[in-house]
């Protein structure tokens, strides 16, 4: 009996109809000399060889009794690798568009609950000889790092594959009985209320030390990081289910070359474009536009110290950002700014803090919170805790197979938020960063908009460089 982490858990508890909690990707292949019959068949036979290598891929969530404590993960009994990679379009070929407009509809739904939560469609005849495969797994099971682990688990450096290869032998254990389980919950409510006020206490008393800075200035100014405003635009509003999903290419040498010639961070540089792009777009469709935007970039924990073995090991910063700046490089160096000094912020607060404020919250007050949100639409009146989210994940810069096909392109796709509808997701692989910029259509109509925005920021940024 394992019980999920406490940000595991929390993803799970957040996730509403309108709002369902899943990440994934669009993963492009070439088939090369492949037919799409025998692409097919390869990818099921390498996922049933190697699923052993993603032991959570085979296990269910089960929630604790009244939702007092974390879930707790079991093996499903019925688990066949068959039930969650899928054929799609079997008998046609489809464009870009066409798998971008598929990916949407996924989006928007939410992963049956009573198995495991995650799901491949492949798509084996897109234009041009590409494989497409979409993939779905829910924010509980994976964040960006541990999703890029998985592929390394499952993907080949060379075309070559076992296609004999046989799955290790296992034999799934059989679910807790109810006297274990109502043990373990009455331990864990104790753990709950410990952690509780371990975490306040811990906060209080770090507080007067992240204030604490021989430079005025430097101490104003992260005290008027702690205390952001949320402010609305002209897009902010409760969300429904329905998502639509813009991708773009971006070469990676030419961010770099930007970032190094400004003295700052590729994620400065992604940041900056997505923050123009969206002032650009508030601004053309005559929405309001307040004197600052929030971002929400979520920052990677991996290997540092955790209670529970978790599979998303992520904090935030939260980044407040002006929208009057006079020049793209102005808005670049303002931006690398105000990221270093959420960085010593986020520093002097812990990195864990987040996860720890997770483990201390009993699910169902997460879910009572998000589901009385969605219900009343509150973010029709009230501003969104953020206006939207960046999140960047480095990928591998050398090519990976996956039986037998080459893997040119990822496409990220990440979850919108109630009351921001925005998300910019990036990753890397090879020469190319690749955006998936994921929206709520009533909130943002016309996502085509973003690409070009995207291009003139970059081509201003270089040209200054």
């Amino acid at each position: 009996m394992e019980f999920l982490s406490g940000l595991d858990a929390a993803f799970l508890a957040a996730e509403t109809d309108n709002m369902p909690l899943n990440v994934g990707g669009i993963l492009v292949f070439d088939r090369g000399t492949q037919s799409d019959i025998e692409s097919y068949d390869g990818i099921l036979r390498v996922f049933s060889a190697r699923i052993h290598k993603l032991p959570h891929f085979r296990k269910k969530v089960v929630n604790a009794p009244l939702g007092l404590v974390q879930p707790y993960w079991i093996d499903d009994l019925s688990f066949s690798v068959n039930n969650h990679i899928h054929l799609a379009f079997p008998n046609e070929e489809v464009d870009l568009d066409q798998v971008l407009d598929f990916a949407s509809s996924l989006m928007s739904e939410r992963l049956e609950r009573s198995r495991p939560l995650w799901d491949l469609f492949v798509i084996p005849r897109v234009h041009k000889n590409r494989l497409v495969i979409v993939a779905r797994l829910h924010h509980a099971l994976t964040d960006g790092v541990t999703g890029m682990e998985a592929l390394a688990a499952v993907f080949d450096l060379t075309e070559e594959f076992d296609r004999g290869g046989q799955p290790a032998a296992h034999v799934p254990e059989g679910p807790p009985s109810q006297l274990e389980v109502g043990v373990r919950t009455l331990f864990g409510v104790s753990d709950h209320v410990r952690s509780l006020i371990s975490t306040g206490i811990s906060a209080i008393k770090d507080l007067p030390d992240i204030l604490v800075d021989s430079d005025r200035e430097a101490t104003l100014k992260s005290a008027g990081n702690l205390m952001f405003v949320p402010k609305r635009t002209g897009a902010s509003g409760s969300i429904s289910s329905e998502r639509q999903i813009l991708s773009k290419d971006i070469n990676l040498k030419r961010v770099s070359k930007i970032a190094k010639a400004n003295g700052v961070k590729v994620n400065d540089v992604l940041i900056t474009i997505c923050h123009g792009a969206l002032v650009r777009y508030l601004k053309s469709h005559g929405l309001s536009l307040p004197d600052s935007l929030i971002a929400m970039v979520p920052v990677s924990v991996h290997g540092q110290s955790a209670n529970r073995e978790s599979k998303n090991k992520v904090s935030a910063l939260f980044l407040t950002i002006p929208t009057d700046c006079e020049g793209w490089r102005e808005l670049l160096l303002e931006v690398h700014e105000i990221t270093d000094r959420a960085k010593a912020l986020h520093s002097g607060v812990g990195s864990m803090f987040f996860y720890n404020v997770a483990e201390a919250l009993p699910p169902v007050v997460l879910e009572v919170l998000f589901h009385a949100a969605a219900e009343s639409e509150i973010f029709k009146i009230v501003p969104p805790a953020f206006n939207y989210v960046v999140s960047n994940v480095p990928g591998p810069d050398i090519d990976l197979f996956l039986a037998g096909n080459r893997l040119e392109r990822v496409i990220p796709l990440a979850p919108v938020a109630d009351g921001s509808g925005v998300t910019f997701a990036f990753v890397s692989y090879r020469d190319v960063i690749s955006l998936g910029l994921v929206t709520e259509p009533a909130l943002y109509p016309d996502i085509e908009e973003f690409d070009s925005s995207i291009d003139h920021i970059l081509d201003g940024l270089f040209s200054i460089r």
